[in-house]
Order: C-alpha cells, then structure tokens, then sequence
C-alpha cells in the first residue's frame, strides 16, 4: 500500500515593504532619514510618503526637498541621509573702536645707523588740534534667529557695545561714531579713554623769567629748567632742554631731550613713565618705566621697569632700586665705585581673610559705638528712669562688653594674617656685558655674593627663596 503524500502547506507571502526611520541630531538642527529593506523587492517609495514621514516626526522646517526626491528615486538603504536642516543663529557682532593715535605702549625710541637713540623726537606726546578725529567707532549689531527641524525659534545673541573712549575734552558725533578733541592739546589714555589736556607752552627756560611752573595740564618747556626751580604738572611734561637741581613732579609722564644734571637737593616724581638722555646726581621716583642711556650717582627708585639703551648703557655709582626688570650692559666701573642695585619686593599676605576681618571688626565697632552713645543717655537721666530703662541700661552694658570682646578677638585675627606673609621679588637685573667689583646687589635685604672676581652676561632672578644667578 503506498503511502499516502503529506500535503503541502502554503505559507503566506510576507510583502516586501521599506521602512522609514526619521531621526534628528541632538541639537534638534538636522533630520536623516534611513531606509530600511524589508523583503525582495518591494514597492518603491514616494516623494510624498517620505515627507509625510519626517511631519509625522514633527520635522517641518529646512526640509530639503531635492534630496527627499533623489532618495525616493534612488533609495539608499541603512544608511542615515540628511534630508533637513535648521536655520542656525547668527550673534550679533561686539562693538569696536579703531584709534587713529597711538597709546604709550606703541611707541619705541628711532635708532640710527650708529646705534645711538634719537632723543629729541618728541613725538611720543601727541599733540592734537581741536575737532580732530580721534577714534571711530563700530557699533555693535543685533544678532539674527534661527529656526530648528521642528519649527522652534533659536535665539541669537546681540553684540556688545563698545566701551566709550569719551574723556576729558572730547565727545561723539555723526550719531556717536567719531571721537573728536575739544580743543587744542595733548593725547593721554586711560585704559580705552582719551583724554585731550590743555597745554601750557613756554617757549624758552624756566628760570628767574617765568618763576615755578604749576599747571594742571600739560606742560611744554622750549629750553632748561635752572637750578632751584620747580615744575609741576597735572598731566605730561616736556622739556627740550636739560633738567639742573630743579624739582620736577607730573601726575603723568615726563620726556627730556638732553638729560638731568641734579644736584642733591631737589628731587623728581613721575607718576608716569621717564624717558631721558641721562641722569646724573639727582633724587628720582618714578612710578612707570625709565629709558634711559645712562645714570651715574643717582638715587633712583623705579616700580617698573629700568631699560638703558644707546651709546652706553651704563649704571654706575648711586642708588637704583627697581621692582621690574633692569637691563644693562654696564653695572659698575673698573675703579670699583660703590654702587648699590635693589630689587624691590612685594609682601605677598591673605589680603582677602584680612579685608574680611577688618569690614567685620569694624561693623562691630560701629555697634558699640551705638551702644555705648544710647548707655551714657540712659545713665545720665537714670534719676528718674523707671525700671524698665533701668533693665535696658544694664542689658547695653553686658552687649558692650560681649561686643568689646568680639571686636578684641577680630584685631587679634588681623594681626596674626597680617604677620603670615612672605616676600616676592618679581623683577630681575640683566647685565649684558660686565657686573663690576663694587656693585652691591640685594634683593630686598639678601644680598648677591660674587667676590671673586666679575661677572658676565648674567641674569639675577629670584625663585624658591633665593638669588638665582644665571647666564644669558
């Protein structure tokens, strides 16, 4: 008997269908979408389906449309296609100021084919004429929105303005884009402001003639300033002649053409920078930086920097105490004059911890001081007080003295920071050629030791709580 055939059972067909997978970046800018295959053959898909894809994935804004209609008529399969995108922002640009004079920093001293520096250009002082154009200013512009796949708006940033260059006689005009001067003057910034001061011209020597020059601008001297007279300034002080034993003060800087023949008695302070030919024998503070060719005999005190440059670069005899860098090609002489060079140091303390005590200290000061006032009128009419102001003035006095204490306690808190504190030397003397025997180095009260011999092309630096002495 034959066996009897097992039926075949027919399966139904699974229909091949693509897929489509809409997908966004993390930052809601871009839409992919991928295909994927699912059977042989299968229906190809449509323009419109995909579309109607990437909006029911909410995706409705920067679809592009071109490459919608590539991937429907050549579809790629299981690969990510970027198929919208979004409007990216656009920040406004930050306001700027295009300086038609230059700032101090600019500047740098003409050498000529010998190598000498060129100190009668005095055009490190800018003079500038009334309604000059000074600066212009570029406003600042809006920023621009951008939109995402989805429709959503994305903020811009707006630009910054620029900081106002508007000094002492100057102002803005064509809608606040050009600076210009008031009046006749000299240029001097303060950080991104220009000033304009007014200048005071003498047009031959300060001496018997003029008598002592005090002006709150600039001052411009033609000739010398004579022994035992005086020139004060608000502002920059020019002298195209030479300085005897005159006292000299400017609130900003000083230029002198030929140099300073002091002579012991009056001093100079410049609140600026000094540029000079020489110094000899004169007394000088100086709270910018000196460029100088030489100083000889001299007590000097510089909180910046000290730079020697022209034909001789020397330092020889005197005082010079520098808190920046020193440079030099000479320190010293061959007959071994004394000369003393300081390093100034700065007191490093928790300035912080100590403003906090001392702002504490004397809040509370201010307490007692309320207290001890109400408690000298509550005791002065205590005949015939009650019992009640009786209470209080007993309740004033326990809060002074807890007060009084509290306020001991801080002061001993701000003498023990006060004396937590070390000392840093952040400048250096750098010596070109030769340091000579009789030059006394010191930073701060540690000295240098060389007594050997001299010493050449060196660098004196501090590091680690020490003198480091090093070659250049």
């Amino acid at each position: 008997m034959d066996q009897m055939e097992t039926p075949e059972i027919n399966q139904p067909e699974i229909p091949a269908v693509i897929l489509i997978e809409v997908t966004a970046s993390d930052d809601s800018m871009t839409g992919f979408i991928k295909l994927v295959k699912q059977g042989e053959n299968p229906l190809p898909v449509t323009k419109e389906q995909l579309i109607e894809a990437l909006y029911a994935n909410r995706i409705t804004y920067g679809i592009k449309e071109s490459s919608v209609e590539k991937l429907a008529a050549r579809p790629i399969y299981n690969i990510k296609i970027e198929v919208a995108k979004g409007l990216a922002p656009i920040n406004g640009e930050d306001g700027t100021i295009c300086f038609f004079v230059k700032r101090d920093a600019e500047y740098s001293p003409e050498i000529n084919m010998e190598g000498t520096i060129d100190y009668k250009n005095l055009d490190y002082f800018q003079i500038v004429k009334k309604d000059q154009v000074l600066a212009e200013i570029k406003k600042e512009s809006e920023g621009t929105e951008g939109m995402n796949i989805f429709g959503g708006i994305m903020p811009a940033k707006n630009g910054r303005p620029a900081p106002s260059p508007v000094g002492k006689n100057t102002h803005l005009v064509q809608d606040d884009t050009l600076l210009v001067s008031d009046c006749d003057g000299v240029i001097r910034f303060i950080r991104d402001t220009i000033d304009v001061n007014d200048m005071l011209k003498i047009n031959g020597d300060v001496d018997q003639l003029t008598g002592n020059v005090n002006f709150s601008g600039d001052v411009t001297i033609e000739g010398d300033v004579s022994d035992g007279f005086s020139v004060k300034s608000g502002g920059n002080i020019i002298i195209k002649g030479v300085v005897e034993d005159a006292t000299i003060e400017a609130a900003g800087n000083v230029h002198i053409s030929k140099g300073i023949n002091g002579g012991g008695a009056n001093s100079i302070y410049v609140g600026g920078n000094l540029k000079c030919k020489y110094i000899e024998h004169a007394n000088i503070h100086v709270e910018g930086e000196i460029n100088v060719d030489y100083i000889i005999d001299s007590n000097v005190t510089c909180m910046g920097n000290i730079a020697l440059g022209g034909s001789r670069e020397l330092i020889v005899g005197g005082d010079v105490r520098v808190l920046g860098e020193l440079r030099a090609k000479d320190i010293g002489s061959e007959s071994e004059r004394n000369t003393r060079i300081e390093v100034i140091g700065i007191k490093n303390m928790d300035t912080e911890t100590i403003e906090k005590l001392t702002k504490e200290r004397d809040e509370f000061s201010a307490r007692m001081q309320l207290l001890v006032e109400g408690a000298q009128k509550m005791s002065q009419s205590r005949m015939n007080a009650g019992e009640d102001v009786m209470e209080q003035l007993a309740l004033a006095k326990k809060q002074i003295l807890v007060i009084r204490d509290k306020v001991d306690q801080l002061n001993f808190q701000i003498q023990q920071a006060e004396k937590n504190w070390t000392m840093e030397f952040p400048g250096s003397i750098i010596c070109k050629r030769k340091i000579y025997q009789g030059v006394k180095i010191f930073f701060g009260e540690e000295k240098f030791h060389f007594e050997l011999d001299n010493i050449e092309h060196c660098r004196l630096f501090w590091a680690d709580g020490t003198i480091i002495h090093g070659t250049l």
